[in-house]
């Protein structure tokens, strides 16, 4: 960090005494949209009434088997009001799941969740693969390919460009997202192929497909 960079980071405002606290219920909530969202909800005691509490979710270079979400809480102004007092917070999971689910951190235990609750996104996917076409006249495009096998008909597979995107800028981080058929699917083993294609110039080294936390090699084509 350069002289510039401290100054700016020395400017900035101080958190106002966060520190761990203890939660006594934490669930993982499935929204009604698709794709499927999911809410991450803890409830507890706080010791102070006037204590605020966030859910905080710890910073990965990979994505983990279970995503660090601490449960914090801070006194505005430093100063507290001794009174045991009901909190319940939540937040949105969007970008912060590890490939089995999260793991909810307070003050002295923490408690594992596999999201979605079920365990796993449906599908068992594989054959996995990502090359960059720079072929002429262009422009270059980003291809990712897959096979997802269901046990029944009528399912939809979509890969989405996860926002934001992970610490590495070489890793292109893309979510499966799985649309499952209506009453009266066909009750046999099905393949469903999967593609991704994105305009870009940009290098990619590897592509990830959450939440499975497949990672492949990008080729090039030339």
């Amino acid at each position: 960090m350069n002289e510039e960079q401290m100054r700016v980071y020395n400017e900035l405002p101080k958190a106002e005494s966060p520190r761990l606290i203890d939660f006594e219920r934490a669930e993982v909530v499935t929204l009604e949209s698709f794709p499927p969202q999911f809410l991450l909800r803890v409830a507890g005691t706080k010791p102070y009434a006037n204590m605020l509490v966030d859910l905080v979710p710890l910073v990965y270079f990979r994505q983990p088997e279970y995503w660090g979400i601490e449960v914090v809480g801070r006194l505005p102004g430093g100063i507290g009001l001794p009174a045991l007092a009901p909190y319940d917070v939540s937040i949105s999971l969007s970008g912060i799941t590890g490939t089995e689910g999260v793991e909810v951190i307070g003050a002295n235990r923490s408690e594992r969740i596999e999201v979605p609750p079920d365990g796993q996104t449906a599908g068992v996917c594989h054959g996995w693969e990502a090359w960059h076409d720079h072929q002429p006249p262009g422009p270059a495009v980003l291809y990712v390919s897959g096979e997802c096998e269901f046990p029944t008909a009528g399912y939809e597979v979509e890969l989405r460009r996860r926002a934001p995107q992970g610490i590495n800028p070489k890793d292109l981080l893309l979510e499966r997202l799985v649309r499952e058929p209506t009453d009266g699917a066909a009750d046999v083993i099905t393949v469903v192929e999967v593609r991704y294609s994105e305009e870009t110039d940009f290098e990619y080294e590897t592509v990830t497909i959450l939440p499975d936390g497949a990672t492949v090699p990008v080729r090039d084509v030339h």
